[in-house]
């Protein structure tokens, strides 16, 4: 069962007269229990497709298409409706924990405003946070809870986020680069929570990566997005593995293991995108068609994928 599934999601921004359109027509649905992957380059519209679920991308931005959660439209919801989703039932882990946490505040007062702002006592919720600490792997949380932010590893900041995240139990649970700016440990510390939340939680999750090890060892299943527009969509193994789109094997080649084989050019203007297909200046396989013709979604071996050159297959 779906609990959440977008529907033709397009996002764009006014720069000046013209238009920068970072996500285009993007669906998939996300399953009750399910760890479900968004990858791709930096910029390629990863984060925005998170923020828009939750309504909290800036107010000049240009949303349409539908998002249902339950069932339940949440575009259409009123913003007093949405206060009643956000961070409750939906909850956001931001990719950046430094920036999201206040740097002049102590932690224990930041978890107990997260509280504070639900209605809930503070010592009960403090209780209940102290447990999810030691549970999420934090050391000595009565300790860490008299520190400040700066004080604590970027791993640490990480954990306490996650926390923070978990206090209400929700269903769904947005990651965003979560392993961004992190140190090799702590990326691997990274894995182990994220098991953690999927399997002793049993949380659904939206992840929001460029971690191609993180997204293999967490991911159910993932989907790959390049300029704007999701290119393949299967299973995370199998897209990891043995991928069928030339810029998912492109990124794949990139990676420090694989030898840092660097993709050939760069991701197109958002602003004046290409005719046909948005990465056949990149890509070693390109015809004709490619430059004329824009390729739609369709299925390929139990998964999706938009290239012209796998019809030629």
């Amino acid at each position: 069962m779906s609990l959440l599934e977008i529907r033709d999601l397009s996002v764009e921004f006014p720069a000046g007269e013209n238009t920068v359109k970072a996500v285009s027509h993007v669906f998939f649905e996300i399953r009750e229990g399910e760890t479900f992957g968004v990858i791709g380059e930096s910029g390629s519209g990863k984060s925005v497709i998170g923020l828009s679920l939750l309504r909290l991308l800036p107010a000049n931005a240009i949303v349409s298409g539908t998002v249902f959660f339950h069932g339940q439209d949440i575009f259409s919801l009123r913003p007093s409706e949405l206060r009643k989703i956000r961070g409750k039932r939906i909850s956001l882990m931001p990719q950046n924990p430094a920036g999201a946490l206040n740097p002049v505040l102590k932690n224990r007062l930041q978890i107990e405003e997260v509280f504070e702002e639900r209605g809930v006592n503070k010592k009960e919720g403090m209780k209940k946070s102290l447990k999810l600490m030691k549970k999420l792997l934090l050391r000595d949380p009565e300790k860490l809870c008299d520190l400040y932010p700066h004080q604590l590893s970027g791993g640490m900041r990480q954990r306490l986020i996650a926390c923070m995240s978990l206090s209400f139990e929700p269903e769904l649970v947005i990651a965003d680069e979560p392993t961004k700016g992190l140190d090799p440990e702590a990326k691997e510390g990274a894995v182990e929570l994220f098991t953690k939340i999927k399997k002793e939680y049993g949380k659904t999750m939206l992840l929001i990566t460029h971690d191609l090890d993180l997204a293999l060892e967490v991911c159910d299943r993932i989907a790959v997005m390049y300029a704007g527009e999701i290119v393949e969509l299967d299973e995370a193994s199998k897209v990891l593995n043995t991928p069928s789109h030339p810029y998912t094997k492109g990124l794949i080649r990139a990676q420090p293991r694989n030898g840092l084989v660097p993709l050939s050019g760069q991701s197109p203007s958002r602003i004046d995108l290409p005719e046909g297909c948005f990465f056949h200046e990149r890509c070693r396989y390109s015809s004709i068609e490619c430059f004329r013709k824009h390729p739609e979604m369709k299925k390929h071996n139990g998964g999706w994928i938009r290239c012209h050159f796998q019809s030629l297959q």
